[in-house]
């Protein structure tokens, strides 16, 4: 009878490289950051704070029952 190969490892993969900082990424970089500052600026309106947090309270009654606990 033959002996098994050992399993072999794969190799990990490399660490993407960093972004050089050339001309275009300067030009991209900057003109988003001109064309979106103001609006990333803004307040997050009321409604859609309100629907992350019935979201959030949801997930948790979920989590809670899968978990056997007392529904929230």
């Amino acid at each position: 009878m033959t002996d098994m190969p050992a399993r072999r490892r794969r190799p990990t993969a490399p660490e993407p490289p960093v972004p050089e900082d050339d001309a275009f990424d300067l030009w991209l970089r900057e003109s988003l950051r001109v064309a979106f500052d103001d609006i990333a600026s803004e307040p997050v309106p009321e409604d859609l704070l309100r629907m992350i947090e019935e979201d959030r309270a949801e997930r948790e009654r979920l989590r809670s029952r899968r978990r056997g606990g007392p529904p929230a």
